[in-house]
């Protein structure tokens, strides 16, 4: 019976379609994860700056604020203004936004008005680890031997600065210390939302209620603050930080986690993070680390450059999320 080689060799064409939609998702991961690293590099910077310049609450509150604002026409032009409203997802997104930016706007900040930005770099270090045990938790990516070594080594690399007493005061220290914790929450809260929402709605929804839930105690509380908003620098400050370290940071790395695994985004990312924060706290604070700082922030990078090595970096998604997601456009 003749046999028709040529069609046998032939790969199914829908496999072809799956590789090529898992590569580009790869690519534009990777390239939202290189933007990401960039801007959250000046995140320590800009919020020691603005905690120690002007009323913590002051700055955050307006930081989310002009962030929020930003989102609103690309909302709008994109068709998705109504999805961050809808019943089936308010309540989902008022949580990541609680999480992801009340949270963690308050605790950076305030520690921030104690704890120089070096020393804040160092405490950051602890993302990869609040990664990787809620990916476990909740989204079922399991840790490697690999990747717990790993971790093991960023704890021991902040252990180090810790035990010479560089995190001084201990309150402030925490606050630094826990805010990964609350970036990790929203960022599983934002995973169960994409899709059926994109980064975008996801962003918009973080903001716009964050907005609301700190304007309100930005009234009740600082009220006498806002004379602050008259000086010209400040208004920059904060209109730089909530474009850039608040809309455009978290605009792309939703659209990272939407389309690479949380724990390997997160262990891409942190490594370069430490090295420019280092540079921008030396260039525009006039920081500098000292030698025990600089050897644990050594020891917490190469426990975060192995988990790169120890992870998959391809999300896992549920069989009928993954339908979803070859639908979404992966620009």
């Amino acid at each position: 019976m003749p046999t028709d080689l040529s069609a046998a060799s032939v790969p199914p064409a829908g496999n072809e379609t799956a590789t090529a939609l898992r590569a580009r998702a790869f690519q534009v991961g990777v390239t939202l994860c290189i933007i990401n690293t960039i801007i959250g590099a000046g995140q320590p910077v800009i919020t020691r700056w603005g905690a120690v310049h002007l009323d913590p609450l002051l700055f955050c509150t307006s930081a989310v604020v002009f962030a929020s604002i930003c989102t609103i026409p690309v909302l709008y032009f994109s068709g998705e203004l109504r999805m961050i409203v809808d019943p089936r997802y308010r309540a989902r997104l008022f949580m990541m936004s609680m999480a992801g930016t009340v949270m963690t706007s308050l605790t950076l900040t305030y520690g921030l008005t104690r704890i120089d930005a070096i020393a804040g770099v160092l405490l950051l270090q602890t993302e990869p680890v609040y990664s990787l045990i809620l990916s476990t938790i909740f989204i079922g990516e399991r840790p490697s031997g690999r990747q717990m070594l790993a971790t093991a080594t960023i704890l021991v690399g902040i252990g180090s600065v810790f035990a010479g007493g560089s995190f001084s005061p201990l309150w402030a220290a925490a606050l630094v210390f826990t805010t990964p914790l609350f970036w990790q929450t929203s960022h599983v809260l934002g995973l169960k939302l994409m899709p059926p929402l994109t980064p975008i709605s996801v962003t918009g929804g973080r903001f716009f209620y964050a907005a609301i839930i700190l304007t309100v105690m930005l009234l009740i509380f600082r009220r006498d603050s806002l004379v602050q908003l008259a000086d010209p620098t400040s208004l920059g400050v904060i209109g730089v930080t909530g474009l850039f370290i608040y809309f455009l940071s978290a605009l792309t790395w939703f659209g990272a986690i939407n389309r690479l695994s949380l724990a390997w985004v997160t262990a891409l990312v942190v490594p370069g993070i430490p090295i420019l924060s280092i540079l921008f706290a030396v260039m525009f604070l006039g920081e500098h680390a000292t030698t025990r700082e600089a050897i644990g922030i050594l020891i917490s990078v190469s426990g975060v450059l192995a988990l790169v090595l120890g992870a998959d970096p391809h999300r896992k998604q549920p069989a009928s999320e993954a339908v979803e997601a070859i639908h979404e456009p992966m620009t």
